[in-house]
């Protein structure tokens, strides 16, 4: 492999190891402590050995090992966590979590990194951080689901036809979308994300409510909101539970 193959590898969490290039999947919602076992016991499996993780790690550094061991996810880092609500039109497209008649766009389907627009008023995001996508309703469809999780890596602000001319081969919102949503000065918010996981069982309304109730939480369904680490540790697991 050429050297800028082995360079981007590295950044994505690969490691060189007797010739070749290793990475762990970890696939895990935990404490620091558990997610270091898995990590020591996978690594040992290869020969090699993992670093032990410290508990409340910064968010800096939580997200770099969750990019690296993804989709593992450290319950007791200090990295925030955000509900996004999404109309089902536009998750369809974005993430094809649902068949459609129509076929994806190649670009998007070999992506890892994607874009979603808002207003560009701040909604108390910070990056880096972890998304909950709810699939809301719109006048063709009602889903009303958590239907899946990403790793959140930038915002940018923006007037609107710079945000789409800069960003438009990883997103699915047209100019006139991004418009819509843009201020009166006409700046609007890009949602840089990546790593998308589709969960395997989605969340209901109903349930997310009772979750939400069990973690003294108030959920805000129509715009983005914050949620507390406990919440979206639940959240994720009740998206893996078998059916």
């Amino acid at each position: 492999m050429s050297k800028d193959i082995r360079t981007a590898a590295a950044e994505d969490g690969f490691q060189s190891h007797q010739d070749t290039l290793v990475a762990l999947v970890l696939d895990a919602c935990a404490d620091a402590a558990s997610i270091t076992d898995l990590a020591a016991q996978a690594g040992a499996l290869a020969g090699f050995d993992t670093p032990e993780l410290p508990t409340s790690m910064p968010a800096s550094a939580a997200y770099a090992v969750e990019r690296a061991w993804w989709p593992a996810k450290i319950t007791d880092a200090e990295l925030p966590s955000f509900l996004v609500p999404i109309w089902p039109l536009f998750a369809s497209d974005l993430f094809e979590f649902s068949p459609s008649l129509l076929p994806r766009n190649d670009r998007l389907g070999i992506s890892r990194q994607h874009v979603y627009y808002r207003a560009a008023r701040s909604a108390g995001e910070r990056v880096p951080a972890r998304i909950l996508w709810y699939a809301s309703s719109d006048k063709n469809r009602t889903v009303q689901q958590v239907i899946a999780c990403s790793r959140l890596d930038d915002t940018v602000v923006d007037q609107g036809r710079a945000l789409h001319a800069r960003f438009q081969h990883l997103g699915v919102w047209e100019r006139r979308h991004i418009d819509k949503a843009a201020n009166t000065d006409g700046l609007a918010r890009a949602l840089l994300f990546s790593d998308t996981e589709i969960l395997p069982r989605p969340i209901s309304l109903s349930r997310l409510r009772a979750l939400a109730d069990e973690h003294r939480h108030s959920l805000r369904l129509q715009s983005i909101s914050k949620i507390p680490p406990q919440l979206f540790s639940a959240l994720y697991r009740e998206g893996h539970i078998a059916r």
